[in-house]
């Protein structure tokens, strides 16, 4: 009970039976349990089924308002609510420049939470143009592809010179790799790449606040730490704890503060879900986001 009293739920110390410890170890001792993830988060089954098993259901379910339709309270199950945190950790006062690293489902929530909170401008970073479309089309954001321009200057040149006041990794370690990344990445033993949260690193202004929503799973040699010290860097990052934000959320969408429906491109039937991970994981037919309707 602890953590969940504290506002921490994604660390529940009761959830995750058999490999929860105080340690965050690459392969024991985890956080609290989640859908979708392996045994070290807890191996309960995902939500992509007709049914699903709901443990602590006096506590995690809302009651949903009749007049709101399932597209639009969908998305507060994972990505609203990470996008949302993303940029709630970030402690905007009002005025600041935010750039987002990644441009997927995450991505496009966190610009949609930045504008809320009081951004003055929201840059959008994606090497997929047709992401950097939606980014454009749904949440007004400025765009910028690495295949096209040098990102830290761009962002530079953006903000006179200081960097974004607020950095967003919603990317990971597994972002787009050239042959050397993943020879690196084989010799050093490490799981993917790091080099979306370098990026952000550098483009934060000294003083500003990198959020990491990407997921991580492993050491990473040559870590920059010089470059988080020297440029006195804030870093938040972990499972975002939905149960937090909820109901604000839920407020937010009820009273047409935000559209999240949006972000849809695709809308199959659930026996339809492996050309629905097809679709995302080769980035075919312009595919954001998909929705599975049994």
């Amino acid at each position: 009970m602890f953590f969940c009293n504290h506002g921490a739920s994604p660390h529940c110390e009761n959830s995750n039976y058999e490999h929860y410890g105080p340690s965050g170890n690459l392969t024991d001792e985890k956080g609290g349990a989640l859908f979708g993830y392996t045994d070290l988060y807890g191996g309960y089954a995902g939500g992509q089924a007709e049914y699903v098993r709901v443990p602590y259901a006096d506590i995690s379910p809302r009651v949903i308002p009749e007049e709101m339709t399932d597209e639009q309270v969908l998305f507060l199950t994972d990505i609203f609510p990470t996008g949302w945190s993303a940029i709630d950790w970030a402690q905007l006062k009002g005025g600041e420049v935010v750039a987002i690293f990644g441009s997927g489902p995450v991505g496009l929530m966190a610009q949609k939470s930045a504008w809320i909170h009081g951004a003055s401008r929201v840059i959008a970073i994606d090497p997929l143009d047709y992401r950097l479309q939606k980014a454009k089309d749904v949440n007004y954001a400025d765009t910028l592809n690495p295949h096209k321009v040098d990102v830290i200057e761009a962002i530079r040149e953006m903000t006179d010179g200081r960097g974004a006041d607020v950095c967003v990794d919603a990317v990971g370690f597994e972002p787009e790799r050239t042959m050397m990344d993943k020879v690196k990445a084989t010799i050093n033993f490490e799981k993917g790449s790091m080099k979306v949260l370098d990026m952000a690193f550098k483009a934060v202004r000294r003083g500003g606040t990198v959020s990491i929503m990407g997921v991580y799973g492993s050491t990473y040699d040559n870590f920059p730490l010089h470059r988080v010290f020297d440029k006195a860097i804030t870093i938040k990052q972990g499972q975002a704890p939905v149960l937090n934000y909820i109901d604000t959320l839920i407020d937010l969408i009820q009273d047409s503060n935000v559209v999240l429906d949006d972000i849809i491109s695709h809308t199959l039937p659930l026996h339809e879900a492996a050309r629905g991970y097809e679709l995302f994981d080769k980035k075919e037919d312009d595919c954001v986001k998909v929705v599975l309707k049994p």
